[in-house]
């Protein structure tokens, strides 16, 4: 009987809940700031994954200040992560919540998956296969049916989706450089050095005088959704493999667009149930893409790895 992957399910629900919570704080918190805050808050939820027994440690302490054979190539892409990751794509996914439905956004999301395949093999030279192809198209038609099927009054602000799945996906594929080291490693360097590049930006767009229950929840949604869904999807790879866990995470746009209709009382139409359907198959698709290109390439799943967050 095959194990139900618990870890990778509580991952992509601790993602996905971010969603519904984060639209509310987009009125009272100017973008920048509400993003400072969310990577600042990931830091006390990424702490549960020093906790010896999850495994995640590595083997020396001097692994934590990417002491010794730290290469500057290695340097580098951990700051273009950063950048890319943690300033500029969190940016844009909140700006796109200002002003378009949570539920929408989060299947526009999807659209990750698309530019991780389309970069990998433009300028990575991986080979794409059929259903990788298939799964391409798939991701491609969802999205243009939720995009550019409402009316002239529709929501506006869909393109802030697009740009940041484009720059996670452009992430995703810096982060092959730094497979050799640690995951909770990079995770910690990247929520620390988010929040350092994110502080002075948002200090220079202007005061922010928010209540102390609106900054509490703002750090809370950043611990649970940006820091400790992280964990829970590293102990995941450990458990299962990247790529299973790669496979039920996927879904988390899913519960996203499930938990804001249900919390945020957002409408569904016919549009939005068409384009969710397309999107799920073609997510399936892709993952299936994946699974097989992954066993043609010999690379077992269980070595764990930072190329899937």
């Amino acid at each position: 009987m095959a194990r139900i992957p618990v870890w990778s399910l509580c991952a992509a629900f601790l993602f996905g809940l971010s969603t519904p919570f984060s639209k509310p704080l987009t009125a009272l918190v100017p973008p920048v700031w509400l993003a400072t805050l969310f990577y600042g808050g990931s830091l006390f939820g990424i702490l549960p994954g020093l906790i010896p027994r999850m495994g995640l440690l590595p083997e020396s302490r001097k692994e934590f200040w990417l002491a010794g054979e730290t290469t500057p190539k290695e340097k580098s892409a951990l700051f273009a992560s950063i950048v890319l990751g943690g300033v500029l794509a969190p940016l844009a996914l909140i700006k796109g919540l200002t002003n378009y439905p949570a539920s929408r956004g989060s299947l526009l999301m999807n659209a990750e998956s698309l530019f991780t395949v389309l970069i990998a093999t433009l300028l990575f030279g991986e080979k794409i296969n059929r259903w990788m192809l298939a799964g391409v198209v798939l991701v491609s038609t969802g999205c243009g049916v939720l995009s550019f099927t409402e009316t002239k009054n529709s929501y506006q602000g869909s393109e802030f989706f697009f740009l940041a799945a484009f720059l996670w996906a452009l992430d995703t594929n810096v982060l092959r450089a730094l497979s050799r080291l640690n995951p909770l490693v990079v995770t910690l360097w990247k929520g620390a050095g988010s929040t350092l590049l994110l502080f002075p930006l948002a200090m220079r767009s202007g005061p922010f005088s928010g209540s102390p229950e609106t900054i509490l929840e703002s750090l809370l949604v950043g611990a649970i959704g940006y820091g400790f869904s992280l964990v829970v999807f590293l102990r995941s790879i450990r458990t299962i493999g990247v790529v299973r866990t790669g496979a039920w995470f996927g879904f988390s746009p899913f519960i996203g667009a499930a938990l804001s209709v249900i919390f945020l009382g957002e409408p569904v139409s016919i549009t939005f149930v068409l384009s969710a359907g397309l999107l799920f198959l073609a997510i399936y698709i892709l993952h299936k893409g994946e699974q097989q290109r992954e066993k043609r390439t010999l690379i077992p799943s269980e070595n764990p790895s930072v190329d899937s967050f």
